[in-house]
């Protein structure tokens, strides 16, 4: 029989690819490559590591091919699905390479829509799931449009889209909601109704009765009648009681409180029953049931947030029905011997409603020591407001170090900005903020971004009232170049304006564009050999730079192993150093690990 010539081999091998079989693709793959270079075939070889679940064998294979063809949208929407899988925020930074590459990637735009929905992110999704509808007029593309259009407050404009392109199919969740959010309720009532009976889906049948509920009281209160006995889930007989409640009707609601208590046991549903006894004024059933909640709620931990709610509702019960002295006693008894961040947090804000600042502080110091994040923010929140300022700085200084998630950063970050709170007013803090989020600049996602404009105009208007136009206007322009489309938080109007005001004050108004400072300066080095004239590397900082801008991330233990040394923690100190003294950054250290150190290469 004659061998198979490396052409057929090849042709096999995407051949198996398509069928599906991708281990047998990849050994065919890595058979041929063995023997020749090809780079079709390397990245096959790199997608079949991807869909065999070889992660790490993906990432580098992808992350070498990027660096080869720097211009495939291709190599860097699988890169970007390589590092989704992993849980890597870096995955936002690929996708939107690819599809900047490539506009009509259908592949890559529907892979970060759906990432970019995934992680609730309706304002960046919009305009990829536009380009996305106009390409491929998908059913499930235009309803993925729909629901980014209600989630960003556009319902109208979701109606419309709907209408356009999906016509009379309206049985879907996304129409129902959009006419919900456009409070068309009789229209949205029809509609759930019809397809309620199409679909027999009670979460459709929720919808019915919260739309009936909206204008006519009296046959919402007959229908959820009608209903509530027949689901066998508490989610409609919740929704019932809530209406009877609101409605006036609170020994209807406790009759049908006990049933809901023998249907499930959720702690958000038992907190109704807590919560209609308050209402009835029935002090001694309430006390009972809400300690009797909060004792099995800390018991289990089995969701912190939840806890911190019931007791919150506990706290103001109290405290409306009690004495002080006897609110603070029973609430001590009950909430405050267990150790955990709810427990905590909560204890300080009953002190502090009594007006006893010392616990109160003792107590959000306490919750600030257990957990640095929730405990922080709280803690940081009462020092401000108790005009603690340099102790304020210094714990968000701490948080803001400390965090390593996007989300973590962005809730930090909100609060500093949050015009209500003084913290914006902390120049230290202020460009510690601008500083994290720009070193995350490729990786933010719509709320960072507008996160970072907002810290960017507040800078703005502190270099105005301190008469330094040149940096007002820096930050303004800085700020206009990362503000998001489609956010209503601020908008562009907003930097031209102190733009402008900057213009009229200024006794000569001086260009900015070439006179940026030192520290902000991005000096772009697009070389080895450039980077090796400009630091004068020696040669074990050479093979550092060149095997981290190879493969992008690498733990100490690999960069030992590259080296043949394990002087890898000096050799990179030493290096950014001399980095530093140029006003650039090539290697970032990025956490501790297993294998020590992580390192990522950061230069361009």
């Amino acid at each position: 029989m004659i061998p198979a010539t490396l052409e057929e081999q090849k042709k096999e091998a995407f051949r198996l690819f398509e069928d599906g079989r991708y281990q047998e693709s990849l050994n065919l793959c890595m058979l041929v490559l063995g023997s020749v270079k090809d780079q079709p075939l390397e990245v096959l070889a790199a997608t079949n590591l991807f869909y065999t679940g070889k992660l790490d064998d993906a990432e580098v294979y992808f992350r070498d091919l990027a660096q080869k063809m720097p211009d495939s949208s291709y190599v860097h929407s699988y890169l970007a699905k390589v590092l989704e899988a992993q849980g890597d925020e870096g995955a936002i930074a690929e996708y939107a390479t690819a599809v900047h590459l490539d506009p009509t990637n259908q592949d890559a735009l529907r892979s970060y829509a759906e990432y970019l929905l995934s992680h609730h992110d309706y304002h960046g999704a919009l305009p990829v799931l536009k380009q996305l509808v106009m390409l491929a007029r998908n059913e499930n593309d235009t309803r993925n449009l729909v629901r980014a259009l209600i989630e960003i407050g556009e319902p109208q404009a979701a109606l419309e889209t709907h209408r356009t392109l999906l016509g009379d199919r309206t049985q879907g969740h996304e129409y129902l909601d959009a006419l919900l959010s456009s409070r068309q309720y009789r229209a949205a009532a029809t509609a759930a109704l019809d397809a309620y009976h199409t679909s027999n889906d009670p979460a459709i049948l929720r919808k019915y009765l919260a739309a009936l509920a909206q204008y006519d009281l009296t046959a919402a209160l007959d229908a959820y009648e009608s209903q509530a006995g027949a689901q066998g889930d508490g989610d409609i007989l919740a929704d019932y009681i809530l209406l009877l409640t609101s409605s006036g009707n609170h020994k209807k609601a406790l009759e049908l409180c006990n049933e809901l208590s023998v249907r499930t046991s959720l702690p958000i549903h038992r907190l109704m029953t807590c919560d209609v006894y308050a209402v009835l004024s029935d002090t001694k059933k309430a006390a009972a049931e809400y300690e009797r909640l909060i004792t099995d709620e800390i018991r289990s931990k089995n969701d912190l947030d939840t806890l911190g709610l019931i007791i919150g509702k506990y706290r103001k019960f109290l405290q409306l029905s009690f004495p002080a002295s006897e609110a603070l006693a029973r609430f001590l008894s009950v909430v405050s011997k267990d150790v955990n961040i709810a427990s905590l947090l909560e204890t300080a804000r009953l002190y502090e409603g009594l007006g006893n600042s010392a616990e109160a502080r003792a107590w959000f110091y306490r919750a600030y020591r257990a957990d640095f994040l929730s405990g922080g923010l709280e803690y940081a929140r009462f020092l401000a407001a108790h005009n603690e300022d340099r102790e304020c700085e210094k714990v968000m200084l701490y948080i803001l170090n400390n965090v390593k998630r996007s989300v973590d950063l962005h809730r930090v970050v909100a609060v500093i900005v949050d015009r209500h709170h003084p913290m914006h007013r902390m120049r230290r803090l202020m460009e510690h903020v601008i500083r994290r989020l720009e070193e995350r600049r490729s990786s933010l996602n719509t709320k960072g971004l507008e996160l970072l404009a907002i810290a960017l105009l507040i800078t703005g208007r502190q270099a105005l009232e301190e008469s330094d136009y040149a940096g007002c206007k820096r930050f303004c322009l800085r700020g206009i170049d990362v503000l998001p489309v489609h956010t209503k938080a601020l908008q562009l109007e907003d930097f031209l304006n102190l733009i402008r005001s900057c213009k009229d004050r200024s006794i000569a108004d001086r260009p900015i564009m070439d006179l940026t400072p030192a520290k902000w300066r991005a000096v772009q080095v697009s070389t080895l050999h450039q980077i090796r004239q400009d630091l004068d590397l020696d040669e074990q900082e050479q093979k550092i730079v060149e095997f981290l801008r190879s493969h992008k991330k690498a733990t100490e233990s690999e960069l030992r192993k590259a080296l043949n040394t394990r002087r890898v923690a000096g050799i990179i100190n030493r290096l950014n150093q001399k980095a530093a003294a140029k006003h650039i950054t090539i290697i970032e250290k990025k956490g501790f690990g297993d294998d020590g150190e992580v390192y990522e290469y950061v230069g361009t």
